[in-house]
């Protein structure tokens, strides 16, 4: 009962007034009982999905539960999430506490110096991408990963149950606290064949984008198809032709939404191209009154956040200097 009221205080944070907060919040007490008795015997059921559609920066669709359903994930991450990240490489840095894309590019441009140190010359990197990785989770193979660290038969009886209650197998939804846990997991099998078998020093990842820094083209391409048949035989999965590469590092390197150098870091132009858009849209929004000046700040202001670990200071001021919000 503790870890579920932990995790209905969390999952109820900034929601306030939100409709479905408010009815489980009626009768707390009530409430969180239920759910903890349908869990202690096995009555529980994953409710139904809910989906829509975002199409930036590309089309994705996204499916989330019920507030309750929240809370029993919520619950079972606090319990076994500690499990796992353990046993992670330091260099997996989505969704992870202290972790994140700020540390990730930071801990990149570190890779491409430590790199061009040891080996002086011309550094390469090979950047790869899952073809629709969170489609392509099988789930078998995901409750196998995870029974290795969980031994509880009831947790195990949780875990199964979130799983099976995808719509599609193979396949997770985006946007479920579970998925994006079970993201990690699925993944570190490949973190460890290329940290541990293929000893890479300077390899990292964000959820399905990883990168090898090395000075050897050859040896990249290698790295690549043993990636590529790790992927294949262990976790059926592909990589993604449109997003794997091999280049030189001083030619940059796009990752976490930057463009990174061993010396600077940019921000994409596609970031750039996308904030211009989002202006313009928010500037007709403010003339027709469909959107607050404390909102489009707010949206501003989280770009701006991700602009300062860039050197973009002079980009920034240009590109704000033409929004200008004038009511209609």
């Amino acid at each position: 009962m503790d870890n579920l009221e932990a995790a209905w205080k969390y999952v109820r944070l900034g929601k306030r007034y939100d409709k479905e907060v408010l009815l489980f919040g009626y009768n707390t007490l009530g409430s969180l009982i239920r759910l903890h008795n349908e869990l202690t015997w096995k009555k529980y059921q994953v409710g139904q999905y809910r989906e829509f559609i975002i199409k930036d920066p590309k089309e994705r669709l996204i499916q989330y539960l019920p507030l309750r359903d929240r809370v029993a994930q919520q619950s079972l991450h606090q319990a076994v999430e500690p499990i796992f990240d353990k046993g992670f490489i330091d260099d997996s840095f989505a969704c992870r506490k202290g972790k994140g894309t700020h540390r990730a590019m930071k801990r990149l441009q570190y890779f491409l110096n430590a790199a061009r140190q040891k080996w002086g010359g011309d550094i390469y990197y090979l950047h790869c991408d899952i073809r629709k990785y969170f489609p392509h989770i099988d789930h078998d193979i995901l409750y196998g990963l995870m029974a290795r660290k969980i031994k509880c038969k009831e947790t195990l009886w949780l875990i199964r149950s979130i799983i099976d209650s995808s719509t599609d197998s193979p396949g997770l939804p985006i946007g479920s606290l579970f998925s994006q846990l079970s993201a990690n997991v699925y993944m570190d099998v490949m973190d460890q064949f290329i940290k541990h078998d293929l000893r890479e020093p300077y390899y990292l990842r964000y959820m399905d984008n990883f990168i090898v820094v090395h000075h050897d083209k050859k040896h990249l391409q290698q790295v690549k198809e043993e990636i590529r048949g790790l992927l294949k035989n262990q976790l059926r999965l592909e990589l993604n032709p449109k997003g794997t590469m091999i280049g030189r590092t001083g030619d940059g390197i796009d990752f976490v939404g930057y463009r990174v150098y061993a010396d600077r870091v940019r921000i994409k132009k596609a970031s750039i191209k996308r904030m211009k858009k989002r202006l313009k849209v928010m500037q007709a929004m403010y003339r027709k009154g469909t959107a607050s000046i404390w909102k489009i700040s707010h949206r501003v202001r989280s770009w701006l956040g991700h602009c300062c670990h860039a050197d973009a200071g002079a980009l920034v001021q240009n590109i704000l200097a033409g929004a200008v919000f004038t009511k209609g």
